[in-house]
């Protein structure tokens, strides 16, 4: 993913530091309500065990959420190379990928702090979460840089919007 001529953005601190918190405070949630079951329930009453049980697998599906997001904020937020950039959304395993060449527009979405990114002939939406991106300001001019070189224009009034010339985005300016 990376080569000599990539920029790499890490995400920002508080993110694996908000996971490893709400990881400990499950585990301690978790550990409270089993010595309360444990301390009032019959154990021969099945719907109570029932009950324990169900609760036990959403515990441990949050447990897993976390600890994948926490690991994922471990990698890169964003890569940008030459000819494309490479994203890594929290819930996913691998990064998204985006070539220069590919992008018909690139924009804030309006309310958010998102990066809208369209591509190719079937003006697919991508977003970007730029809350996440540590180093947000270097990485929106290293992208203009890249965007530009990739001929793209600047969109007139939109700090960071940029749009292939002769390409009419609907989406540019509405509401995410």
């Amino acid at each position: 993913m990376a080569g000599v001529t990539a920029a790499v953005f890490p995400f920002r601190p508080w993110v694996r530091r908000s996971c490893r918190r709400a990881f400990l405070g499950g585990l301690a949630l978790v550990a409270l309500l089993a010595a309360a079951s444990a301390a009032l329930a019959d154990p021969a009453d099945f719907t109570w065990r029932r009950a324990v049980q169900v609760l036990a697998g959403y515990v441990a599906l949050f447990l897993a959420t976390l600890a994948k997001i926490w690991w994922t904020a471990g990698k890169p937020a964003v890569v940008v190379e030459q000819d494309a950039l490479f994203w890594q959304p929290l819930h996913r395993f691998r990064p998204l990928r985006a070539s220069f060449a590919d992008l018909l527009a690139v924009g804030p979405r309006p309310g958010t702090e998102s990066l809208r990114l369209v591509l190719g002939a079937g003006q697919r939406e991508r977003f970007l979460n730029l809350g996440l991106i540590d180093r947000r300001n270097e990485f929106l001019e290293l992208v203009g840089e890249r965007l530009r070189r990739a001929g793209l224009e600047a969109l007139p009034g939109v700090r960071h919007g940029f749009r292939r010339p002769g390409f009419d985005d609907p989406g540019a300016g509405t509401p995410g």
